[in-house]
């Protein structure tokens, strides 16, 4: 199988590094300037587990421009893409291979928070015709692996290849429901054959689930992002110095109240909620989260798939979030006055 990773920071390489041990994978990448560079590192990704002395290099990976002219040599339409994108930049990533795309290929969303698949659907797809004849498969993804990128196209790999409750979670989206029984069919079989793709590597430590279960792991993570990441991102400081912090940790539990209310799917309390945050700060005290991150690196978010989400789905349920609305504005006035891009 040929996997194609679209988007090359921490997450984009540790997938297509341990892809490459069991299948062919093309990096997609987004500039003649970034093919360059790859070139310039001998093509090769770089990756060291933090519990090891020696990075590895692996190369052996194949190229391609987004939107160049060379993708008119593809001889057929991608057969599983795998988007690691930030999940305001999918859709544009999205479209700009949307013409090597067709029913028969398969893509694999890896992004944080909720709301991607709708949205290219909605946006890239957006009939009923479409969705029937020319939309991709999806997969979507809980990612609980700890990746950090050092530089470009280099990665440590801070855990999530063992322990049962970490590595990646996937399920296929639902399928389009104008499918007869053996479209169906065949997007199942699809789909399976994509995942069987992850699960033959040990160090992605896949594990396929039902879409029920996935859509849960999928909120529960949602509620620590929310918990988390706008809060250090506006303090720039570690998930440990946050939760240490008597008024972050309070910001936590009525962020937490908040997604209690709202997403009742959950079948859960506040109270739980908080712990699971709180567990998830102290089990990664040093790490700066990817808010945190694209803050220092002057870039912009993805908080409006995190507590923006939360925020248009209260709305929907007529529920008042007035503390993710305050942290999202101030996470955005933040972004204004740091000059994100």
């Amino acid at each position: 199988m040929r996997f194609h990773v679209l988007g090359t920071g921490a997450v984009g390489c540790h997938v297509a590094f341990d892809l490459r041990s069991r299948h062919n994978v093309t990096l997609i990448l987004r500039s003649q300037r970034t093919l360059q560079d790859f070139r310039n590192r001998q093509n090769e990704i770089i990756y060291q587990r933090i519990n090891q002395a020696d990075p590895i290099r692996k190369g052996g990976f194949d190229t391609l421009i987004a939107s160049d002219i060379n993708m008119g040599t593809l001889k057929s339409p991608m057969e599983a893409v795998v988007v690691t994108t930030k999940s305001q930049h999918a859709k544009e990533a999205v479209r700009s291979i949307k013409p090597y795309l067709s029913r028969s290929s398969t893509l694999v969303l890896l992004q944080n928070g909720m709301g991607v698949a709708d949205e290219l659907l909605e946006s890239l797809w957006s009939t009923r015709k479409e969705r029937q004849e020319s939309a991709p498969a999806i997969i979507l993804g809980v990612n609980r692996h700890a990746t950090v990128r050092t530089e470009p196209f280099s990665v440590q790999h801070v855990s999530g290849w063992e322990r049962p409750g970490d590595g990646y979670f996937l399920a296929a989206f639902p399928p389009s429901p104008d499918f007869t029984s053996s479209e169906q069919q065949q997007y199942k079989d699809q789909t399976n054959a994509v995942m069987q793709g992850f699960c033959n590597v040990p160090g992605l430590n896949t594990k396929v689930v039902e879409w029920q279960d996935l859509q849960t792991r999928m909120m529960r993570k949602l509620v620590v992002n929310c918990g988390m990441n706008a809060i250090t991102g506006i303090l720039e400081s570690t998930n440990g110095d946050m939760i240490r912090n008597p008024h972050g940790s309070q910001l936590i539990r009525t962020i937490c109240e908040e997604c209690a209310q709202v997403l009742t799917e959950l079948n859960t309390t506040a109270d739980d909620l908080y712990e699971m945050v709180e567990s998830t700060a102290i089990g990664s005290s040093e790490t700066k989260c990817t808010t945190v991150q694209d803050i220092l690196a002057k870039r912009l978010t993805e908080i409006e798939y995190i507590n923006g989400y939360v925020i248009r789905l209260a709305k929907e349920r007529n529920i008042p979030v007035p503390t993710h609305q305050l942290l999202v504005s101030l996470l955005h006035a933040k972004e204004h006055h740091i000059h994100a891009g």
